[in-house]
């Protein structure tokens, strides 16, 4: 998920424009994992939890929002405060009395007018929000937590490539896989500029487009094939589908700089203008997500691209998924980019001038994806460990901490309670998900059978057991009763 770089410095003023950098931002690999989550929790479930974690995830990315403008007011209070106060000891060396008040009154309205609050700060991010939160605590927070998600998100998107090679390519390893992909991607991830990938960041939007719409075509076409009763609720895959769900609407990070890339004139309309993109992104996550699985039931793989059938003369499960590693390829040095700022600038002083410790850094964090891969080679336990940890950090937790201090002494009752709600979800949300990854690493690659093809099988092999001892014992009594007749 990345937001798309706008060339125009005063942003951009067309509301279709603005809705579709919105919609794609959100948009990005997680929503491949969605089939295989709705298998885990079922359909229902797995509705409701992505309905309300899209809710409550929209309203703390708007806090953040609230938290910039409200930092972006005390400036510009203070601003007012300091020159009126110097205007007003001018005033007093000529005179006092009504008319300087008048006149003081007017002078205060010119300052307004000059200079208007929200031009003030306009640039704030995430992580000078936490600054002004918490200090250099807030800060460091903000930093690691987007550092570390979007490395995981980079580490996900090798496990997707490699898996989907490997379909059509028998023998080669993930590790096989990793040789030939690391190389290239260590060169693209020295470009220090996002202009020098904006080519490439269109060519994986249209690519993902492309392979979404052939995906969905897939699954419609196959759903009448499939003769199952499928699953509505199973407690058991909560935790899973939670961590997932949060791993799809991590925007937080991004947040701040998808409403900056719109005109100051227009930036008044860009709640609205998210919330409805929001709004068709989780309806796009439902669907795909439940359509995918009534498609392949309980053969639904962690990836649903693994599902596509082979074609006889026109393959098109080759070609959606030659066009996603594309478009995955091109999308990793975007994600890696505010890694990259980031490290540089707490690791590396005067990084502009020492380039070659850039590039051996940059080099360095991408054979750690490649390390973080053979570790952990499975997509949706990837996908889980990131959702209910770095995830929720930044989507739920940090920003009702947050808002709690900045907005302290000027808070409603009820906006409190939302904002503990917030950090006591995002808890409860890290603590459930994190031990539900952990017990399907343990366990293995988390592709368990469900709990009522097991027990189904297990019924079946006792009925079958008891069938075969009644039959036998009654050959046996046969035998020994047939010599006396």
């Amino acid at each position: 998920m990345t937001a798309s770089t706008n060339s125009d410095p005063g942003g951009s003023k067309n509301q279709i424009k603005i809705f579709a950098n919105i919609f794609i931002s959100f948009i990005g690999a997680g929503i491949l994992g969605l089939p295989y989550a709705f298998k885990e929790s079922g359909i229902l479930e797995g509705a409701f939890i992505m309905s309300a974690v899209g809710i409550i995830s929209v309203k703390a990315m708007l806090l953040i929002i609230d938290c910039k403008y409200k930092l972006m007011g005390k400036k510009t209070d203070n601003n007012h405060k300091a020159s009126v106060s110097l205007d007003q000891d001018g005033l007093n060396e000529r005179g006092t009395g009504e008319e300087y008040k008048e006149l003081l009154k007017e002078e205060e309205m010119n300052i307004r007018i000059k200079d208007p609050p929200k031009a003030v700060g306009d640039g704030l991010t995430y992580g000078d929000v936490g600054y002004h939160a918490l200090g250099h605590a807030g800060r460091f927070l903000v930093d690691m937590a987007i550092v570390i998600s979007q490395t995981g998100f980079c580490c996900a998107y090798l496990i997707f490539i490699a898996e989907n090679l490997s379909d059509y390519i028998k023998g080669f390893s993930i590790s096989n896989w990793l040789l030939i992909l690391l190389p290239p991607l260590s060169i693209l991830t020295l470009l220090r500029h996002l202009n020098s990938l904006a080519l490439s960041s269109l060519m994986a939007q249209c690519s993902n487009i492309f392979a979404f719409g052939v995906v969905f075509w897939f699954d419609f076409e196959h759903l009448y094939k499939v003769k199952i009763h499928p699953k509505e609720m199973s407690l058991k895959g909560f935790p899973f589908f939670l961590a997932i769900a949060i791993y799809c609407y991590e925007g937080a990070g991004m947040i701040l700089s998808l409403e900056s890339s719109v005109h100051i004139e227009k930036r008044h309309k860009f709640r609205k203008i998210f919330i409805i993109a929001m709004f068709l992104a989780t309806t796009l996550y439902i669907t795909f997500g439940a359509c995918g699985y009534l498609s392949f039931g309980a053969e639904t793989n962690a990836i649903i691209t693994l599902n596509l059938p082979k074609g006889r003369t026109i393959d098109f499960s080759m070609i959606v998924k030659s066009a996603l590693c594309l478009a995955l390829l091109f999308t990793y040095p975007v994600m890696m980019f505010p890694v990259m700022k980031i490290l540089e600038r707490y690791l590396i002083a005067d990084a502009d001038k020492h380039y070659w410790k850039g590039n051996v850094l940059r080099c360095c964090m991408v054979l750690l994806t490649g390390v973080v891969v053979i570790l952990i080679p499975s997509f949706s336990n990837l996908m889980a460990l990131i959702g209910s940890s770095c995830c929720t950090l930044l989507a739920f937790i940090l920003p009702g901490i947050f808002h709690l201090y900045i907005f302290k002494g000027n808070i409603s009752f009820s906006q409190k309670v939302f904002d503990y709600f917030l950090i006591f979800v995002g808890i409860v949300g890290t603590i459930v998900g994190l031990w539900d990854a952990f017990r399907r690493l343990h366990e293995g690659d988390g592709d368990e059978q469900d709990e009522d093809t097991i027990i189904s099988t297990t019924l079946t092999s006792v009925i079958n057991t008891t069938i075969n001892k009644i039959h036998h014992t009654k050959q046996t009594t046969q035998h020994f009763i047939s010599p006396k007749l």
